[in-house]
Formats: structure tokens, sequence, C-alpha cells
């Protein structure tokens, strides 16, 4: 929440009016919380930055068949 709010970013999340209610209770407003979804059937403005909260799940909603993803971080 703290990263999508300081980039004026869009906070990507299964459950928007209670991530907008815990947003609110530690303070932060002023930016887009909207469901996976929404992000995925409205294409929503992606020239914000796009945080998303819980990858996994995201992926697993999105995409039926997912099974895993990898990161890596190269120096």
């Amino acid at each position: 929440m703290l990263l999508a709010k300081e980039n004026n970013g869009v906070l990507v999340c299964s459950n928007p009016d209670a991530m907008r209610y815990k947003a609110r209770a530690y303070g932060l407003v002023g930016f887009d919380i909207v469901s996976y979804r929404d992000f995925v059937d409205k294409n929503y403005e992606t020239e914000k930055p796009v945080f998303i909260d819980e990858l996994e799940l995201f992926l697993k909603r999105e995409f039926g068949n997912f099974a895993g993803y990898s990161l890596t971080n190269e120096d």
C-alpha cells in the first residue's frame, strides 16, 4: 500500500473495499485500489505504476492452470 501511495500507483487486490478500509486506517489515501477482475476486464490505466497484492492469488484467479513463477534478481 505504501509503495502504491508513494508512487501514485494502482494497487490491484482481491477485495478493494477491505483494502481501502485498511489503507484509510493507516492514513494512506489518494491512490487507486482496484480488484483483480476490474484490472483485467477494464484494461485499467497502466501508465501508472501497478502494484499487485498477493501476486500468486492474482495469477491463479486469472489463469486457472497457473502452477508457479520465478523471480530473478540479477546483478
